[in-house]
């Protein structure tokens, strides 16, 4: 029997995400198509970031106790340094034991991450059928080489094969091994109900915005899950769990909008206790739109916006205009959904009346919640290529990838003067009046909890950050 243990390592420092835990989606993919492949297997998942100690001492003592065969390793590049940090002391304390590390940051840094002593394989780009070979023919070193998507050592020499062609039906993929987590942990800074869970219907997206790099991962084609399909996922949620929220991370859910409109009706005839939340681009929504995805459960909706400058917004390759992002905040919230806006400061070009036009912008159109953040450079997006080429990087140190912390500077400001303006953006929206006044007379229970929490974690980690 094969024995297969699957870590999702601690993400680095703390930011206003510590609000929001979701499930390793790419994890419980892998394991469920693992187990649909491969009879003779035993497979866990340890989410380090839902656990009370997620410290490197428990998380390898965990993995010593469990003794597998495998140890799998995602490697976001907010949690690759911790993802080498757990494979270096198990090669120290367990050498036989075999250490792949897939996801972004393999997958666009493919030769860095393999050559570090303690990684014997890396698994590139989608990883379910990678990751289900490479098990199949862990004994049989020769068939390595035949392996898309497989970067693997011989002779201490790094060999990176071919990418794997994208899966192109994902219907086909068996249902995420939710019943390996615990689900109880999961939640949102959205959340209305409990027990939550996150969950995908689609992957790639064919838009080009600077900053992103989910193409890296999951190209640019568009391929979402049938209506039906989706509703099959949900059922077992439901079943099994007793679900009730579910937060779509999908990078666009309404790219597709014939599907969309199907899997609404279809969530409207099964009159689920049901609620949940997506993200969309402005430029693709309307308000009957809405009021359909109202209907069937659908209580907020989150845009990235970006920026309130045009030119700023053609610089990051949004290919979206102000007026959408103006129109889509009011759609979403006379269809009775809660809009939530992004935005992000210190893009190249990125100037004092750029910045004061974005916190103005984000005040007038007025969304229920917002996000600002610093422009992150992620390897193998089209804004690191331009940080490394100019000089705008401050630090290469992975873990300084929180979003909160300030890690590249594309403008003239100096960097004091940018966090001041990020403290500027969030005080400016929330401690207005008029918000103030407009959330008091919408809370609930829930949302009081929330709101609590959001608090305090905007003023630790932008209000009184120093």
């Amino acid at each position: 029997m094969k024995k297969i243990l699957l870590i999702q390592p601690p993400f680095a420092g703390e930011s206003i995400g510590s609000l929001i835990k979701y499930a390793p989606m790419g994890l419980i993919a892998v394991a469920a198509y693992l187990r649909a492949q491969i009879k003779d297997l035993e497979i866990k998942i340890y989410d380090a970031n839902v656990e009370e100690d997620s410290s490197l001492k428990n998380i390898v003592n965990y993995i010593l106790a469990d003794q597998p065969q495998i140890l799998g390793l995602t490697g976001m590049t907010t949690n690759i340094n911790a993802a080498l940090e757990i494979a270096t002391a198990i090669k120290a304390n367990k050498p036989e034991i075999i250490i792949v590390v897939g996801g972004i940051h393999c997958t666009v840094l493919p030769s860095e991450v393999l050559a570090h002593p303690a990684v014997d394989f890396i698994v590139i780009g989608e990883g379910e059928i990678t990751a289900a070979e490479l098990v199949k023919n862990i004994d049989q070193p020769q068939n390595f080489k035949n392996i898309a998507g497989l970067g693997y050592k011989e002779n201490g020499q790094i060999f990176i094969n071919r990418r794997r062609e994208l899966i192109q039906n994902i219907d086909e993929l068996p249902i995420p091994a939710y019943d390996l987590l615990k689900i109880d942990k999961y939640h949102s800074a959205y959340a209305q109900k409990k027990p939550f869970i996150s969950m995908l219907r689609s992957r790639g997206c064919p838009y080009r915005c600077i900053f992103c790099g989910v193409q890296n991962m999951f190209g640019r084609i568009f391929r979402v899950q049938s209506p039906e399909r989706t509703i099959k996922e949900i059922d077992y949620l439901r079943e099994k769990f007793q679900i009730k929220e579910i937060g779509f991370k999908d990078s666009e859910f309404t790219i597709n909008l014939p599907n969309l409109i199907k899997f609404c009706d279809l969530l409207i005839e099964k009159k689920y206790e049901l609620v949940w939340s997506c993200n969309a681009r402005v430029d693709r929504t309307d308000v009957e739109l809405y009021k359909k995805m109202a209907a069937a459960g659908c209580h907020t909706v989150s845009f990235g916006i970006e920026s309130g400058d045009q030119n700023i917004l053609e610089v990051m390759k949004k290919d979206i205009n102000l007026e959408q992002a103006r129109q889509a905040v009011k759609a979403a919230q006379k269809a009775g959904i809660k809009a939530s806006a992004g935005f992000i400061i210190g893009t190249p070009q990125e100037t004092k009346e750029t910045i004061e036009k974005t916190i103005e912008f984000a005040k007038k159109i007025n969304p229920d919640y917002v996000a600002f953040s610093f422009a992150t450079p992620f390897p193998g997006t089209e804004l690191r290529a331009l940080a490394e080429k100019n000089n705008w990087l401050l630090t290469s140190d992975f873990n300084a990838v929180t979003y909160t912390d300030l890690i590249m500077n594309a403008t003239d400001l100096p960097n004091e003067e940018l966090k001041k303006y990020m403290k500027k953006a969030y005080r400016s929206f929330y401690f207005r009046p008029r918000y103030i006044l407009k959330r008091l007379t919408k809370l609930n229970k829930t949302e009081i909890k929330n709101s609590f929490n959001g608090l305090i974690a905007l003023l630790k980690n932008y209000i009184l950050k120093k």
